[in-house]
């Protein structure tokens, strides 16, 4: 939860103690760099925009931060509740502000919801879907496919939970694998992975499409359905087949439909 600010109006004009602001965020700075790997001063200051030696000083007990550079550490480096009790203690106009405005939206965000939160950005939506995999990935990985917005999208995720570093390096979904139960959340990702599809691979082993129409008879309807669920079931049982898991990843999109369902509903839809 972010709130914009215009001008010092919801900013108090004097500190209730520079010092124990100033404290609470190094130890939150230093929190913020313990719990993952991967994560700097100089990371911090690109996701907040405050200079690098500014940030350094602040991180080092030095210098203490202007109020908006306190608040923009702080949607950085501290979860939603943390970061309440803090603009409460020191900024007790914008905490009060934010608990009477937000109640509701103050609990944890639901692992489900940021999960579709992410998935509907990139690069988000490839880091998520290649670490939703038994094997996982891992930064180095990550760098090469995306660069250094493919290293931030990846600690926002970390941030909040929804990957997971292991020790060793790897970096995983909190499930080996995920599916879609929403239509739309599924059609939506259909749509990233036309974005994700690599046209110089057609003509490998590496990729494949088609696109086909037909007309046949109500009674071979089924057949079809059948062919889908079939080959989905078969991909799935390579996929998951222990000696079948590697390094390489990929993704396969499956779709079916009738062009008009008026032509296969039931009499009694049909009239309805």
């Amino acid at each position: 939860m972010a709130f914009q600010i215009d001008g010092l109006s919801l900013i108090e004009k004097r500190m209730v103690n520079e010092q124990a602001l100033l404290a609470d965020l190094v130890d939150a700075i230093n929190a913020w760099m313990e719990g993952g790997r991967g994560r700097s001063l100089s990371g911090l200051a690109r996701r907040t925009g405050v200079a690098y030696s500014t940030i350094r000083r602040i991180a080092q007990n030095e210098s203490v931060p202007h109020p908006y550079t306190a608040l923009a550490i702080s949607e950085v480096v501290m979860a939603t509740h943390p970061r309440l009790e803090f603009l409460k203690k020191h900024f007790p106009t914008i905490g009060n502000l934010m608990e009477e405005c937000y109640p509701t939206k103050l609990e944890l965000e639901p692992n489900g919801e940021a999960v579709q939160k992410y998935l509907r950005m990139e690069p988000h939506n490839r880091i998520f879907n290649i670490a939703a995999t038994v094997r996982g990935t891992n930064r180095r990985a990550i760098q090469s496919l995306c660069g250094q917005v493919g290293l931030d999208a990846l600690d926002q995720m970390l941030d909040e939970g929804i990957l997971i570093e292991l020790s060793e390096g790897t970096i995983k979904y909190t499930n080996d694998s995920w599916t879609h139960s929403n239509i739309e959340e599924a059609l939506s990702q259909v749509r990233h992975s036309t974005q994700h599809f690599d046209k110089n691979l057609i003509g490998t082993v590496g990729a494949s499409l088609m696109h086909a129409t037909g007309s046949i008879k109500r009674e071979k309807i089924p057949e079809v359905k059948e062919l889908v669920l079939k080959f989905i079931k078969d991909l799935s049982a390579l996929k998951n087949d222990e000696a079948s898991v590697g390094d390489i990843h990929f993704f396969c999109d499956l779709m079916y439909s009738l062009y008009d369902r008026s032509e296969w509903a039931p009499q009694e839809e049909r009239n309805s």
